[in-house]
């Protein structure tokens, strides 16, 4: 139950400090009658990093310091530069780790199952060199999303970003959390109208205590990292897919609950 209460906590925290704000656009069902193929689209850009897994051993510190402002400040500044240094040591982990590749995948998989409508496979999305173009710019013009329908013969657009990840501590002596922060919108072709438009958030409580020793990260450790991250994405496409209003047929949430909970 604390665990939960901690996760929920850190969810709020995270979305709402994440740069990017959304505005919610639920998804209306009398406009399945209108779509017949959607295409989904994962821009080749870097999410943002966060990293902060230093709240127990600076907890112990601000302690011992006491009200001495100038000890304070010390620790502050050491807080700070602990936070860069970890969150460039977690990059080097995942330079190689596309993980709004790993958010489609899943999406696509999920919603196929349980859509009305047809939905291209990535392959074939990310084979297009147009395409392909077109879903890494930032802003897209009612053009862009014309040359996706005559490339693809899609009626409907999904893009779905990753706006962050990392990890964050998300209280004093509890366990570090993996996060991912994602946008999902999908378009209309014909009229550039946003159907639906979300800002996702999920955490799992993570197998090691990433952050404590870092200077002793090993290649094993890149790989459990990665583990977490494609286990992230599923929970958040099951809740994408959730929130279009369809049901997402894999429990992958239950998976990750440790037994007897």
């Amino acid at each position: 139950m604390r665990d939960k209460l901690l996760i929920s906590l850190l969810l709020i925290f995270i979305s709402s400090g994440c740069a990017e704000q959304v505005v919610e656009i639920p998804f209306q069902r009398t406009e399945l009658k209108n779509i017949r193929t959607v295409a989904i689209l994962s821009p080749n850009e870097r999410p943002e990093i966060f990293m902060d897994v230093t709240a127990d051993d600076h907890f112990l510190l601000f302690l011992f310091a006491g009200p001495a402002i100038i000890s304070q400040l010390f620790i502050t500044a050491a807080m700070h530069d602990a936070k860069k240094e970890d969150s460039r040591t977690f990059n080097e982990l995942t330079f190689d780790i596309h993980v709004g590749r790993m958010l489609r995948d899943s999406f696509y998989k999920k919603l196929r199952r349980s859509a009305p409508f047809h939905i291209l496979p990535p392959e074939k999305v990310e084979e297009n060199k147009t395409v392909y173009r077109i879903q890494n710019k930032k802003e897209k013009t009612p053009e862009d999303y014309e040359h996706i329908a005559m490339e693809l013969g899609a009626d409907t657009v999904i893009e779905l970003s990753v706006l962050a990840c990392g990890v964050k501590d998300p209280g004093v002596f509890s366990k570090p959390h993996a996060l991912l922060v994602a946008k999902a919108a999908m378009t209309r072709v014909r009229d550039n109208t946003v159907l639906w438009q979300t800002k996702a958030v999920t955490a799992i409580p993570q197998s090691k205590s990433f952050g404590f020793d870092y200077e002793k990260y090993e290649a094993e450790d890149a790989k459990v990292l990665k583990e977490e991250l494609d286990s992230l994405a599923g929970i958040l496409a099951e809740s994408l897919v959730e929130d279009l209003g369809f049901k997402a047929h894999l429990p992958t949430e239950r998976l990750l609950e440790p037994s007897g909970s």
